[in-house]
């Protein structure tokens, strides 16, 4: 996988989890050879203090940044001295596709294991037994449900399970090499 498709993957996940301000950070960080506080930060992105901090605390939270602190010599206040912590993104986003990979197994199973009914007025979607219950009768609008054939959704989600499954066995394979 090319390096510039895991940058666009990374500030896609960042965008998602942190937003806007989160993308503008990290490539603030990322841009920089050194450490960077708070308040140059703040300078740089333009943006509120309360905000940087709060995206910089999601962004640490997420792993992809880390931070030193250090006391101010002339009030003794804490200074946090922040980069990007790229030891370990590679294993975050890893880590996130893994569990992306999990739930649409979850849910390729749950498409595979049921039968479903939908309601052609207010697209309400029910498995046969919560159709059965509900005398196959929309449970909203009392609109008579349709039977769903949900071939198509399977075959996204299987293609979806093999196109990550090969992402993440390739991604493992250059984190070991």
């Amino acid at each position: 996988m090319s390096h510039e498709k895991n940058r666009r993957d990374l500030m896609e996940f960042i965008r998602r989890y942190v937003g806007d301000s989160g993308v503008k950070i990290f490539e603030i960080l990322s841009n920089s050879a050194k450490e960077l506080l708070d308040s140059s930060i703040v300078e740089l992105s333009k943006l509120s203090e309360q905000d940087v901090r709060r995206a910089l605390y999601e962004l640490h939270n997420l792993g992809l940044v880390t931070y030193r602190k250090s006391r101010n010599p002339e009030d003794s206040r804490y200074i946090y001295h922040w980069k990007v912590d790229y030891a370990r993104i590679n294993q975050v986003l890893l880590q996130r596709k893994k569990a992306v990979l999990k739930k649409l197994k979850e849910r390729l199973e749950y498409e595979e294991n049921n039968t479903f009914y939908v309601c052609p007025v207010c697209r309400v979607r029910l498995t046969f037994e919560e159709a059965m219950e509900n005398d196959f009768r929309c449970p909203r609008c009392g609109e008579m449900l349709m039977y769903e054939n949900n071939e198509s959704t399977r075959r996204k989600l299987r293609s979806l399970v093999l196109k990550l499954e090969e992402e993440i066995k390739n991604e493992e394979r250059s984190l070991i090499s």
